[in-house]
């Protein structure tokens, strides 16, 4: 493995992972066989507000023995090049679902999928193993609606060790899904990547922005136009602090959040 794939930078006072697709993609892999679990985590510029709002997640997010934070939004990649970084290699959660599951697939690494509302998980394992055949999805599980219980927490678990995934996608909202795989990741024993919305995208469910939109590094303008009311906090207000992150901390990291 690359040595620059296990180099961290400071963006916006986070420390993003420096990794492409393939890097990234071979260093999950390789963790499925490791016996000890990671938090992969895809962060964009909604990502600085959330550690700025929930110590938790800050946490999981500064915490670079046990988390992976990918560069998921083009907004984490532009302002890697501002601060002279160059380019860091961008991961977009969608994307990294799909190519891990060739890779997953070939390789013969079991994986299971956490997420979605009713039917989301299991639709999305149709489709994954339509387009990636011989891939071996294990388990899926669509987890209750609001606050999930110490017994919810501990039947997701058991559902999970049962059965001998080495790889579990989580697609729940942020800064949820990365806590909880914070939380139970040294348990699993496995390598967790939390993906949100993927799970709504890449079952068919919700339509992604067209490539030229995502290649222009604006997909969050198509999903602002999509769901206006919900996104427009997300997107406006949390751009605005991102970059203000971008400019306080410049090439530093934040320091460490208290609880």
């Amino acid at each position: 493995m690359p040595q620059s794939t296990f180099m961290c930078v400071p963006v916006a006072g986070m420390p993003v992972r420096r990794a492409g697709m393939s890097e990234a993609i071979a260093l999950i892999v390789a963790d499925t066989s490791s016996g000890s679990g990671r938090v992969y985590a895809f962060v964009n510029a909604h990502s600085a507000k959330l550690r700025r709002k929930s110590v938790a997640y800050a946490r999981v997010i500064e915490d670079e023995a046990r988390t992976v934070a990918l560069a998921d939004g083009a907004s984490v990649t532009f302002a890697a090049k501002i601060l002279g970084y160059g380019d860091i290699g961008r991961c977009p959660g969608p994307d990294f679902l799909e190519e891990c599951s060739t890779v997953c697939a070939r390789d013969g690494v079991p994986v299971f999928l956490m997420g979605g509302h009713e039917g989301v998980a299991e639709q999305l394992a149709r489709a994954l193993a339509e387009r990636h055949p011989g891939l071996n999805v294990t388990g899926t599980l669509s987890p209750p609606f609001g606050t999930w219980s110490k017994v919810d927490n501990r039947a997701m678990v058991q559902a999970i060790k049962d059965s001998g995934a080495k790889l579990l996608w989580v697609g729940v909202s942020a800064p949820k899904q990365e806590i909880w795989a914070y939380d139970h990741v040294e348990e699993l024993g496995i390598p967790i990547a939390c993906v949100g919305a993927a799970f709504d995208f890449n079952s068919g469910l919700s339509k992604r922005a067209p490539d030229a939109m995502r290649k222009a590094g604006v997909e969050w303008m198509y999903r602002l136009w999509q769901e206006p009311a919900r996104m427009w906090r997300r997107y406006l207000i949390g751009n605005t602090l991102f970059l203000w992150d971008v400019l306080w901390y410049g090439r530093r990291l934040a320091k460490p959040r208290q609880s």
